[in-house]
């Protein structure tokens, strides 16, 4: 996808101290000892790693080496589910001096207007479209008030691409397991030319602050299957329940960031719609742009913006480049838009192709968006 170089050095953003502890032995209760509950003792096996010789390691490889293992203890959990203990946050490379929490500064790379073919042809990656987040199974029944943050960790920078963070007082009602989770990410396209990795810490609210439970938590690692096409559901069972994230391999793909506004008619009405998109190639995979229903559950949040912009949830799609593009024939790219009234007359649908490269190449507006937009309300019009 063509986005920024990712990062070649992890800066020291995070200090982690080692606190002396005795593992020597197990020991009885006649004879130990306090030790600081804060630091996980290590067991037999990870000492006797750490006491091998390895003469290609330097002295400061291997203390790195030692601390990403007391990092990866610190962050392991008992899965009351599993009933096994297990390392909840990622922690496929030393994590000793990485930020786990920082936010991933790759940005948008450039216009694939702006480049040459033979740039295009380096610029653009495999992705994913993360079309859903549900919780399949719930131990604690219906209904719930989830919190909490679903983030992904891609080959850009393995830094945090929030697709889900809703804090305490703001929780998501889920009634049913067909209910899912609102997602506001990723803001920019997910780079996946090997593994990426989806990142759970979902909680249940309590009656009060002590009342809160652990929900869901751990790491899915999706390793994408060349030529794959169509959605593919990964679950996570952990603690409470079991989610279900479905996502989209789009091979070859660049980021389009859809836009919708309102040409006419009443800007403080609702908007009751619910607006999807998907890629040529793919049609059973739909992500969710805005929903009117979620969006209100949101809480105070402006379903219509200022010069009438519709307040898209989701307003990045990642959309496949046809093989064409670097040959002398053209072929264009598509990226499909379908809105699903519910106004009065029971519901109407109506789907458009966007040519991506159309609106690229000709700054104008095309005659059929006004065309299709009367088509979509009686009181109104919409521009895509």
């Amino acid at each position: 996808m063509a986005t920024a170089e990712p990062e070649t050095e992890t800066e020291s953003v995070t200090e982690t101290t080692a606190t002396d502890t005795d593992t020597s032995g197990a020991g009885t209760e006649s004879d130990t000892t306090d030790t600081d509950s804060s630091v996980p003792e290590l067991t037999r096996e990870e000492m006797l790693r750490l006491l091998e010789p390895d003469p290609e390691l330097t002295d400061e490889e291997k203390a790195l080496r030692a601390l990403h293992i007391v990092c990866c203890r610190e962050l392991t959990e008992h899965d009351p589910k599993s009933n096994a203990d297990v390392c909840t946050r990622f922690s496929s490379f030393n994590i000793a001096l990485f930020d786990l929490d920082q936010e991933s500064e790759a940005i948008h790379g450039p216009r694939l207007q702006e480049l040459t073919s033979s740039q295009q042809s380096s610029a653009v990656q495999s992705s994913v479209n993360v079309i859903s987040l549900k919780v399949a199974d719930s131990d604690v029944g219906y209904p719930i008030s989830v919190f909490g943050t679903v983030l992904a960790r891609d080959d850009a920078d393995y830094r945090c691409v929030y697709l889900f963070r809703r804090d305490r007082d703001d929780p998501q009602f889920i009634e049913s397991p067909e209910d899912m989770l609102t997602l506001t990410g990723p803001n920019r396209g997910l780079v996946v030319p090997d593994t990426i990795f989806f990142e759970f810490n979902l909680k249940i609210k309590g009656d009060g602050t002590t009342g809160d439970r652990d929900f869901s938590k751990g790491v899915i690692e999706h390793y994408p299957v060349p030529l794959e096409k169509g959605p593919k559901a990964e679950l996570l069972s952990s603690w409470l329940s079991t989610v279900e994230l479905v996502l989209a391999p789009v091979p070859y793909s660049v980021a389009a960031t859809v836009k919708i506004s309102i040409l006419n008619g009443p800007c403080d009405a609702p908007f009751s719609s619910k607006i999807t998109a998907w890629t040529a190639g793919d049609t059973e995979s739909h992500v969710i742009l805005y929903d009117e229903h979620e969006s209100r559950a949101m809480g105070g949040r402006r379903l219509i913006g200022d010069g009438g912009s519709i307040a898209l949830s989701r307003d990045l799609v990642a959309v496949h480049v046809p093989s064409a593009l670097y040959d002398d024939e053209y072929e264009e790219i598509a990226l499909s838009v379908c809105f699903t009234s519910r106004d009065g007359d029971g519901g109407r649908r109506f789907a458009i192709m966007v040519p991506m490269s159309f609106r690229w190449r000709l700054p104008g507006q095309p005659f059929w968006k006004g065309r299709l937009a009367r088509m979509l309300t009686k009181d109104g019009a919409l521009f895509l």
